[in-house]
């Protein structure tokens, strides 16, 4: 007996779930300037489990995706994260990169003031280019708190930046991530999973641009 083209179809499904899964990517760019803060991180020094962006940033960050305002609505306002030194009495502290550097007085606004909700944070202290060291972790858009997600060339590994304290100071670790953690299932929650792919070929602009014109988030894979 011959099998249907819908019996191979179930079949194929069946032994691996995530075929016809749909799985989201977008487009990111380093060559472009960004607002810069920076904070030491203390919220997590004694707490071994806690880490830096799931329990501080993106707390802070939701009453932003939650504001009904069009101007903040409809621009992708994404953040970069990195660690460096600094003159200030901490060990290695923790730069935020937000772009883009140039948002609308009630954006910047909404975005500042719920940065202040850090503690010792130092909010948009200054202005520069986004160095190759810098992660892309989050972005604000559409309603939404899209969360980055990203895998290296020599690791097939699906990976989330992360930061906890070590020893004396907070530093960055990679979370390995379930494949199926990755798959879109629920597009309509407010906190949504998504591949960042970090190009040079356009500058960010381009790409937040693009972005804004697609009637989906990102781009499907």
């Amino acid at each position: 007996m011959r099998e249907s083209s819908n019996d191979i179809v179930n079949f194929i499904k069946a032994a691996n779930p995530l075929t016809g899964a749909r799985r989201y990517f977008i487009d990111l760019s380093r060559k472009e300037l960004a607002k810069v803060s920076y904070f030491p991180g203390l919220e997590i020094k004694r707490k071994t489990e806690a880490e830096w962006i799931e329990d501080v940033l993106i707390p802070v960050l939701l009453p932003v995706v939650r504001r009904k305002n069009k101007k903040i609505s409809e621009v992708p306002i994404t953040f970069w994260i990195a660690t460096r030194q600094t003159a200030r009495p901490f060990w290695a502290e923790l730069f935020l990169f937000m772009t883009p550097a140039t948002l609308g007085a009630v954006a910047n606004q909404a975005i500042e003031k719920a940065l202040q909700n850090v503690q010792f944070a130092k909010i948009f202290a200054g202005v520069e280019a986004i160095p190759e060291y810098a992660f892309p972790i989050c972005q604000v858009f559409r309603g939404k708190l899209i969360k980055f997600y990203y895998g290296t060339e020599d690791v097939e590994d699906i990976c989330l930046p992360a930061f906890k304290w070590g020893g004396a100071a907070s530093t960055l670790t990679l979370l390995t991530l379930d494949k199926t953690a990755t798959v879109l299932d629920n597009r309509d929650s407010e906190i949504l999973l998504i591949r960042a792919v970090v190009n040079s070929v356009m500058n960010g602009e381009y790409y937040r641009k693009f972005q804004q014109a697609l009637n989906c988030i990102g781009i499907e894979e």
